[in-house]
């Protein structure tokens, strides 16, 4: 072990070197290091070099030292929470680490944080009164190693899970530690805004929607509130079945305040509550341990939220659809054993862990509820292995990531947003050696979701982040206000090849065949990951120079059945069908699910050829049948609203029926084959800057623009499109073409194409 220990001013300064060839961790006593506020040395109490530091209502501890070489290290604290587990504010050469998560203790705890990045030469370790009250001993550094991000348990621990589950469980360890999904909370029914206000405001600032978004199930199964159906699971199919989405859901399921005196029914919500304590006072006389004891007040109460749960889960099974289901989260809330915020945290990590399994064994093997991916929430306490469950119970591990929200002494200790986009891999690291790599680790909830350059250059190799809903005020808009995420980090992570969104989601990922199989490259120093494709085979995804056909994108699954997205919506569209090995005669659908009040309606759209060519079909006219569920609809208002609908899709299922030869005998339909899908553009004028196609022009257009000149081979124009872009009127697409349409969103013009390209905002 080298050292060498240095000292100016009238604060002590610590600087020493680590000598990376060590075997042994370098030591340096915090009582030696610089400190201002509430910090005082104390003496005894075991500590190392016989005095420790000891903070209490505010203060700042900085520890400057010295490395030989740049790169990965553990830093390994010996600090201890006076009274209860604290949290300090924890910073590394002015670049948040998160926060130290400090046991209580008498003397003092070993805290790790692995993975973290130091300079060759100074590096500066800054400790922030957030709760204060603890005491710090000595801190170790030593050389890291990044253990293998793959999850040795891949299998859903549900062994009766459905096909679809295990297809989008066997996806999403595909994708673990080599891309990251995006995902977006939706906010509640009656929240301030539209539900669909986060997912338009993405779209419209990247050209992209996420691959998950996030539901909640707490009012729709809470008798309280009569169980009322806000309509969430008619979300969950639509974003699942229409629109190839990923669906997570979390479950903030109230409780009575008094529920002693409840007996039954509905009652006002601020009689409710999901909180642990309220004003530092109990919130609910909810005994957390009765909810899994047969025969107490509370067991019927949890029981018949699960059973209204179990009949949602059950409709969503019959439709193919798996959920990650991530109940009962954040238990452990701030840490130790009475940390927790929430009314089925409050009584310990064992009361827990009971309710935990119990409630598992309700849904998968009572109600029978098998296409859910279970995912548990986590924290990086030293004390957050005690609540979990067990591997059994379990397929994901989540971290809530809120590290923006700071509690600073300038800011007279309230709470204070401040761009924060770490990557925390520390934390990441964290998580996997606590539960020995066993799950994949995702992003369950988070404020930031960090940038793809930290992430990517920090191996931080997140699942999925999932950012919360924006909730009215700068303090909590977590999806757009800039202290939380820049509209450039937004378009950047969106748009970048390392991050998954909707459109890059496979057709077959919810096959009941062979799982998914994803084609990515591993991280690395640089953003050099491939985008997310499907092994399913592409039949064509060739744009045929024609400027009077829009072609659709084609992919198969294992059955042959067909995913046909064009590119714009039409009445009328194409298929190629291509006949072979004597067929005469072929017949198929385009099928699609249609909502309609609230219901889903699967229409097929005949097809029929007697020769190879294209085929033209009305989509309004040529529908074969309309059915809900294995019924045939007859009902001509829910038909006609279907043939109103049907014209306004993109995604199609196609299938082939039937084939017969020349003597009209049935013959195999391997003989048939559709080798393209297009629409004929419309006949009406040309909206210009309309690149999208969309028959609107907005930011949405600008940023497909800027895709196809950044990356045309993953954005493709359509003909109609690349002709509409010319906002500029010079014949050619550039950058001035998205300048233009910024011009005309801001007012500054009033038509276009604007010919004449000066005095434009950057």
């Amino acid at each position: 072990m080298a050292a060498a220990l240095a000292f100016t001013g009238s604060a002590a300064r610590l600087t020493a070197v680590l000598d990376t060839s060590a075997a042994d961790a370098i030591v340096f006593e915090f009582e030696d290091a610089a400190f201002s506020g509430d910090v005082t040395v104390e003496t005894g109490n075991g500590a190392s070099g016989g005095s420790y530091l000891k903070m209490t209502d505010s203060g700042t501890i900085t520890l400057t030292f010295t490395v030989t070489d740049a790169g990965v290290y553990n830093l390994v604290f010996y600090a201890g929470g006076i009274g209860t587990a604290k949290q300090q504010n924890l910073a590394l050469n002015g670049v948040s680490l998160d926060v130290l998560a400090i046991p209580e203790s008498e003397g003092f705890e070993k805290i790790t944080l692995p993975s973290v990045k130091l300079n060759a030469g100074e590096n500066v370790l800054t400790i922030t009164k957030s709760w204060g009250w603890s005491t710090f001993d000595k801190l170790e550094v030593l050389p890291f190693e990044y253990p293998a991000i793959a999850a040795s348990q891949v299998s859903p621990c549900d062994p009766k899970a459905t096909a679809e589950t295990k297809s989008l469980m066997a996806y999403l360890n595909s994708v673990y530690g080599k891309n990251i999904i995006s995902g977006q909370q939706e906010i509640y029914q009656y929240g301030p805004h539209g539900l669909e206000q986060e997912f338009e405001y993405l779209y419209n600032t990247t050209g992209h929607y996420p691959a998950i978004r996030g539901f909640d199930y707490g009012n729709r199964c809470c008798e309280l509130f009569g169980a009322s159906d806000d309509g969430s699971n008619d979300r969950v199919i639509d974003w699942v079945k229409n629109r190839g989405g990923i669906a997570t859901a979390s479950f903030h399921l109230n409780v009575p305040k008094d529920f002693a005196s409840y007996t039954g029914g509905t009652i006002p919500f601020e009689q409710t509550t999901y909180s642990a304590k309220i004003d530092d006072k109990p919130a609910t006389d909810f005994v957390t341990a009765n909810a899994y004891k047969e025969g107490t007040k509370e067991y019927g109460y949890y029981r018949d939220a699960l059973e209204r749960l179990a009949k949602d889960f059950k409709a969503l099974e019959a439709e193919g659809i798996p959920i990650i289901w991530r109940p009962l989260h954040e238990a452990e809330g701030g840490g130790g054993e009475d940390g927790s915020w929430f009314w089925w945290g409050k009584e310990g990590s064992a009361v827990y862990k009971e309710l935990w399994k119990y409630t598992y064994k309700t849904l998968t093997e009572d109600f029978g509820c098998h296409n859910l991916i279970w995912e548990w929430n986590s924290y990086n306490f030293d004390t957050s292995a005690n609540w979990y469950p067990g591997d059994e119970y379990v397929d994901i591990i989540g971290y809530d990531k809120y590290n923006c929200t700071k509690y600073l002494e300038e800011n007279n200790w309230q709470p204070k947003v401040v761009h924060d986009d770490s990557a925390i891999a520390s934390t990441f690291y964290g998580i996997i050696e606590k539960y020995n790599g066993a799950k994949m680790v995702a992003m369950a909830e988070n404020d930031c979701f960090s940038t793809v350059d930290n992430l990517v250059n920090d191996k931080a190799g997140w699942l999925y982040f999932c950012t919360w809903y924006d909730g009215g005020s700068d303090n909590n808009n977590f999806l757009t206000n800039p202290n939380f995420n820049t509209k450039e980090d937004t378009i950047a992570m969106y748009q970048s090849d390392y991050c998954i969104t909707l459109d890059e989601l496979p057709a077959d990922l919810y096959s009941k065949e062979a799982p998914p199989v994803i084609s990515t490259s591993t991280i690395s120093t640089t953003v050099t990951t491939t985008t997310t494709t499907s092994t399913a085979p592409v039949v064509t995804t060739t744009h045929e120079n024609d400027p009077n056909k829009t072609f659709a994108d084609i992919s198969t699954d294992a059955k042959n059945n067909l995913f046909i997205e064009f590119k714009e919506p039409s009445d009328t569209v194409y298929l190629r069908v291509d006949l072979s090995d004597g067929i005469t005669y072929a017949n198929g659908g385009l099928g699609v699910s249609i909502p309609v009040d609230g219901k889903y309606y699967w229409a097929n759209v005949k097809w029929e050829a007697t020769k190879s060519g294209d085929i033209k079909i009305s989509l309004a006219d040529d529908i074969y049948n309309v059915t809900e569920g294995t019924d045939e609809v007859e009902d001509e208002a829910v038909i006609a609203a279907v043939k109103a609908a049907i014209v306004k899709e993109t995604k199609f299922q196609g299938q082939i029926w039937y084939a017969s030869d020349a003597a009209g005998k049935a013959a195999s339909t391997k003989g048939v084959n559709i080798s393209a899908a297009y629409v004929l553009n419309s006949s009406g004028a040309i909206i210009w800057g309309d690149a999208n196609c969309d028959e609107a022009v907005n930011m949405a257009d600008a940023v497909m623009i800027m895709q196809s000149i950044t990356n045309p081979d993953k954005y493709q124009l359509s003909p109609k499109g690349e002709k509409q872009a010319d906002a500029d009127g010079s014949g050619d697409i550039t950058n001035k073409d998205a300048l233009a349409i910024q011009k005309l969103k801001l007012n500054l013009s009033d038509k276009l194409p604007v010919e004449e390209m000066t005095n434009i905002p950057a």
